[in-house]
């Protein structure tokens, strides 16, 4: 079971890199709003509990996903590989999950905003 603690840095990453790709708001800004902001905290605490079949290892692995695109975001100003490279990290946890994407803070939103394609979403 993941830790509260590393789902946080997960749901903040993604908030953070999607509204840096789609409003073009400061990266390290937004993600230490949504760190600090009591619905990502409440959220981190909810998965931590319901989600408890993702390892901690599986979940650090996505973070670590998110913070390649993070650096890829502050090396490459393209809208277009900011978006891939947040849909590659959705991909991975869908395949991961059975082929779903998990019902996780607001990751349906953000997957069909960002057009990511070719995979279910929810069930």
């Amino acid at each position: 079971m993941a830790s509260f603690q590393v789902w946080l840095e997960v749901l903040s990453w993604i908030k953070a890199l999607f509204e840096a790709t789609t409003l073009g708001v400061d990266l390290q800004r937004a993600y230490q709003q949504h760190r600090a902001e009591k619905d990502t905290i409440a959220e981190a605490q909810r998965v931590s509990q319901v989600f408890s079949t993702f390892s901690e290892a599986e979940v650090e692995a996505i973070l670590g996903r998110l913070q390649a695109c993070r650096d890829r975001f502050i090396t490459e100003g393209s809208g277009t590989a900011r978006r891939q490279c947040l849909c590659s990290v959705f991909k991975d946890v869908i395949d991961g999950n059975g082929g779903t994407l998990p019902y996780i803070d607001d990751w349906q939103n953000i997957f069909r905003q960002l057009s990511c394609s070719g995979r279910n979403v929810g069930r």
